[in-house]
């Protein structure tokens, strides 16, 4: 069966035919928010039915579509954006895909879709208990026990782990969502650059010339010897782990996917933080693996894919 795969993201939008747990053809095309949902799913209807025009197809057996944020997938509605895409809530997808691609479709939170493409065909197919932590702009999750993903109540478990609080008192660290002391905001890439620039050493540091301070040129100017690209690394490192304990704590994971931009550290990323939670995190049946995604750029769309033919054979268990 052939599936196409929308992952609709804050400013891109990847696409993909898929067959098999393969990718057959993929491509990256401008997603529009501020308004303009309506624009992306018109876009995402063009350059699909382009792709598989290019495959001799005139239909496909199943679509999944993951969105950047709170989603029900029973429902197969959007219930929170998060300030992305604010015209997505409530839209009527059923209605939209009735028209368009006439078939079987799934929808949910891109972290969700990202775990399951790691579970079913990466580097996380060895357990049915797992955790992703992804680091994007801020730092979300999905947990997975027993082999069901936990959504919860309201559509929002694990997924919004950026927002565990790691901070107390009345000077903890306001967060971007209302609460103060959240992981996320010591320890994102939103975060970062406030952090750096009202440190005593940014005039003297080497990220005080960058005219973007993210992740990436902070660990080029840390491993140039920049001491305040080392203390802000370090700090996140921190953080970052602290979460991750916190995750165990919540969820039990037997295995634990990195997953994310900043994930391009590598080993870098991952050694300190599995040193940490080896160290600190109260797990006394043993530790649990901690992962790079075996396929960061493609995890999304092949998590789609799994749920898409789950749906089709009537195996989706919400």
């Amino acid at each position: 069966m052939i599936t196409l795969a929308m992952d609709i993201g804050g400013t891109r939008m990847k696409l993909a035919l898929l067959e098999d747990g393969k990718i057959l053809k993929e491509r990256m095309v401008e997603a529009y928010r501020d308004g303009k949902y309506q624009k992306t799913l018109d876009t995402a209807e063009r350059e699909g039915r382009a792709m598989m025009a290019e495959m001799g197809l005139d239909r496909v057996d199943g679509l999944g579509i993951a969105f950047p944020g709170l989603v029900n997938p029973k429902e197969k509605v959007v219930v929170s954006a998060n300030g992305k895409f604010v015209d997505a809530i409530g839209y009527d997808l059923k209605g939209w895909v009735k028209r368009t691609f006439d078939c079987p479709f799934v929808l949910d939170n891109d972290s969700n879709a990202a775990l399951i493409g790691e579970v079913a065909y990466g580097c996380a197919q060895d357990t049915r208990d797992a955790v992703m932590m992804i680091f994007g702009t801020g730092v979300g999750a999905a947990a997975m026990m027993d082999g069901r993903l936990i959504r919860g109540k309201h559509f929002q478990a694990a997924c919004i782990c950026g927002h565990m609080v790691i901070e107390a008192g009345p000077d903890a660290t306001p967060c971007n969502c209302g609460n103060i002391g959240c992981m996320e905001a010591n320890a994102s890439s939103w975060s970062l650059p406030l952090f750096a620039r009202k440190d005593p050493l940014f005039e003297v540091s080497a990220l005080s010339g960058l005219e973007v301070i993210d992740y990436k040129n902070l660990k080029r100017c840390a491993d140039e010897g920049d001491l305040l690209a080392q203390k802000l690394l370090k700090r996140s490192l921190d953080c970052w782990s602290a979460n991750l304990c916190n995750l165990i704590v919540a969820y039990d994971p037997e295995v634990i996917v990195l997953y994310g931009g900043i994930a391009r550290m590598g080993e870098d990323l991952r050694r300190p933080m599995e040193e940490h939670v080896n160290k600190y995190a109260w797990t006394p049946w043993g530790h649990p693996a901690i992962r790079l995604a075996a396929n960061p750029e493609a995890s999304v769309v092949l998590g789609l894919h799994k749920m898409t033919l789950d749906e089709i054979a009537g195996k989706n268990a919400l």
